[in-house]
C-alpha cells in the first residue's frame, strides 16, 4: 500500500477502529453479564436464612447443643449461626404475622438461624436438614424456602434461555457490522490489490499486509473498547454496592480475553475475505 493510498484511507481506517470498538463494548458487556449470571443465583441463594424455633425456657447449654448439630448439616456458612430470643422474631419472621396478636405479644419462640452455600440450597439437602434437626428434642419447628420458592431456577433457566438467543443474534449482528465495516475501509484499496495481481504478485503475498492490518485494526479496537469496559465497570463498582458481590474478577479478566482473540480473529478473516473478494472480481465489476 503505498503512502497516498494509506492517506486517503486513514479516515477509513479510523471509522473502523471505532466502529468495531462499539461492537466489541456492547458485546464485552453481554459477556459480562452472562458470565456473572452464576454469581446472581449463589447470591440470592447465600442471603436467604433457614429458621429453627426452639422450644421454650431452654437451658444455655441446650442451645448450644443444637447449635453443634446445625454446624454439621451440609453446606453451613461458617459464622451464619445466630441465636435470637422471642423479642426479635418479628425481624426474622415478618411483622405481618403480629397483627393478630396483642401488643407487647409475640407469637414468636427463641430461634436459630443459619444459611447455606449456594451449591447446598436444593430442596434435597433442605429436606435431610430438616429431617436432621427435627429429631432433636430441643426444635419446635423449622421454616425455610423450597429452592423453587425463591425463584432461583427458574429465574436462571430463564435466563440461560435468553442469553443463548441473543447470543446468537448479537454474534451475528457483530460479525455483519466487522465485515462491512471492514469493506468499506478497504473499498478504496481495490485498484491496488487488482493491479497487485495484474503485474503478477501472488494472491497470499497480496493479502498478507491487508491482514496484518486488519489484525492491528481489531488489537486497536479492542484496547478502545477494553478501556470503556473498564470505565463502565468501575463506575459500577463504586456506585452500586450490590455490584460489588456480584462482581468476580476472573470472569472480567475472562472477557477481556475473548474480546481480544474475537477482535483479532474476526478483523483478520474478514479482511482476508474482504480482499479476495477483491482479487476474485473482475476489472469492470471493481468500478461498481
Amino acid at each position: 500500500m503505498n503512502n497516498s493510498k494509506s492517506n486517503t484511507s486513514k479516515p477509513s481506517y479510523r471509522y473502523a477502529v471505532i466502529s468495531i470498538s462499539i461492537v466489541l463494548y456492547f458485546l464485552g458487556i453481554y459477556l459480562m453479564l452472562y458470565l456473572q449470571s452464576g454469581k446472581i443465583d449463589q447470591m440470592i441463594k447465600e442471603q436467604v436464612s433457614i429458621v429453627v424455633e426452639l422450644k421454650d425456657s431452654l437451658l444455655q447449654s441446650e442451645i448450644q447443643v443444637i447449635e453443634v448439630a446445625i454446624k454439621r448439616q451440609t453446606g453451613v456458612i461458617d459464622n451464619s449461626i445466630s441465636h435470637h430470643d422471642k423479642a426479635s422474631g418479628s425481624e426474622i419472621m415478618g411483622d405481618v404475622v403480629l397483627t393478630s396478636f396483642r401488643k407487647g405479644e409475640s407469637p414468636f419462640k427463641d430461634m436459630m438461624t443459619f444459611r447455606l452455600q449456594a451449591e447446598s440450597y436444593t430442596d434435597e439437602n433442605l429436606n435431610i436438614i430438616e429431617k436432621s434437626l427435627m429429631k432433636e428434642h430441643v426444635v419446635h419447628d423449622i421454616f425455610f424456602e423450597n429452592e423453587s420458592d425463591i425463584g432461583v431456577h427458574d429465574l436462571v433457566y430463564k435466563l440461560s434461555l435468553l442469553f443463548l438467543l441473543l447470543s446468537v443474534i448479537f454474534v451475528a449482528l457483530a460479525l455483519i457490522i466487522i465485515h462491512n465495516t471492514l469493506s468499506l475501509s478497504l473499498y478504496a484499496d481495490r485498484w491496488e490489490i487488482k493491479t497487485m495481481e495484474l503485474v503478477g504478485a501472488r494472491k497470499s503475498f497480496i493479502r498478507k499486509p491487508y491482514v496484518a492490518h486488519g489484525r492491528i485494526i481489531g488489537q486497536r479496537a479492542f484496547w478502545l473498547a477494553a478501556i470503556a469496559l473498564l470505565g463502565t465497570v468501575g463506575i459500577l463498582y463504586f456506585s452500586i454496592s450490590v455490584f460489588v458481590s456480584i462482581l468476580y474478577w476472573p470472569y472480567l479478566i475472562l472477557t477481556l480475553v475473548i474480546l481480544f482473540v474475537l477482535s483479532t480473529l474476526i478483523t483478520m478473516v474478514s479482511t482476508f475475505t474482504v480482499v479476495n473478494k477483491f482479487l476474485e472480481q473482475k476489472l469492470s465489476e471493481l468500478h461498481g
